[in-house]
């Protein structure tokens, strides 16, 4: 710890200490008290993280993001995008994507009513804001 540190914690305690300069010298000249106090800024100071919360995800990620390519090059390419994936692929892009937020999609075992979601929430997504765009007419 630096003097001025010292310095400063000596300042918000000064009710407590009402002789900085006598403090300050003996803290310079008293390597157990400096010890101490040192010690406990140092508790004092010392922060403990918060433990975070790991999310554990189980799906592996998404092959492309269909809200990305449905903006760009339109539902038809989407839909044919989607014809060339697994279910588990398809899967991994709803949860990738937060598409399904019952997680019911989870248990959907046909192709075409997993990539219905996928195209119906892509497009919601991609069209969202569109009222506020300037349109020429």
């Amino acid at each position: 710890m630096s003097l001025d540190k010292l310095t400063a914690l000596i300042k918000l305690l000064e009710e407590i200490l009402p002789d900085t300069q006598a403090t300050l010298t003996k803290y310079q000249h008293d390597p157990d008290f400096a010890q101490e106090i040192d010690s406990l800024f140092q508790i004092l100071s010392t922060k403990k993280p918060s433990p975070a919360k790991k999310r554990r995800t189980r799906r592996r990620t998404s092959v492309f993001d269909p809200v990305e390519l449905y903006h760009q090059k339109g539902e038809k390419h989407l839909r044919e995008q989607l014809q060339h994936l697994e279910v588990e692929q398809l899967k991994d892009m709803i949860a990738e994507h937060g598409m399904d937020s019952s997680r019911r999609a989870m248990r959907w075992k046909k192709r075409d009513r997993l990539m219905e979601l996928i195209v119906q929430t892509a497009s919601c997504r991609a069209r969202k804001g569109d009222a506020f765009r300037f349109r020429e007419r």
